[in-house]
């Protein structure tokens, strides 16, 4: 089983896979990671616009599935059967995740629906790529919109999880999850 999750930035997809593998000692990749690599390679500072721009330069030379790509090669030769995938973004990821590993791969949306919200968690994390307000949050949104049109992977989702309440919560309801998903 593959395990990946969309939602928009700041909802907790990252905290949600990354709790999963070390809860359960789970493999994971990120295609951030990959991007993050790339960007670095070329010289870049990791801004969330220099990520997008890679993002976009990759794509545009290699073909929208080459990032994917990259992470399906490497859940196949890793023989794990259930590995974690983060950083799903357009719908053309999750449908080359789904032609790869067809019911066993699994998406969930995890949701904040509170934007303010959202971005206090944001704040907390301290990454210096997530902007100095909620209206900034909201063109990164908009950005995100436009170049993956991530809310048509959004509407792929297995699965959705809500993160508006606090820490224990999330935790419940991710262990909740898990265990219904495995049994």
């Amino acid at each position: 089983m593959v395990l990946a999750a969309v939602g928009k930035n700041g909802t907790g997809k990252d905290f949600f896979l990354e709790y999963i593998a070390k809860k359960y000692n789970l493999p994971m990749v990120s295609i951030g990671d990959v991007v993050r690599e790339l960007a670095a390679k070329d010289g870049l500072e990791l801004t969330r616009e220099n990520l997008h721009a890679t993002s976009k330069k990759y794509m545009d030379a290699y073909g929208q599935t080459f990032f994917p790509d990259q992470i399906v090669k490497k859940i196949k030769e890793s023989g794990a059967p259930i590995y974690l995938v983060s950083g799903i973004r357009p719908l053309s990821d999750v449908l080359f995740f789904k032609e790869a590993f067809g019911k066993d791969f699994v998406l969930v949306d995890i949701v904040i629906s509170d934007d303010e919200v959202r971005y206090q968690r944001m704040l907390a994390r301290g990454s210096e790529r997530d902007g100095k307000s909620v209206e900034k949050l909201r063109e990164f949104d908009e950005g995100e919109e436009r170049q993956f049109h991530t809310s048509e992977s959004e509407k792929m989702a297995n699965y959705v999880i809500k993160n508006d309440g606090g820490v224990e919560d999330f935790y419940a309801a991710i262990d909740n999850f898990y265990a219904e998903l495995t049994k």
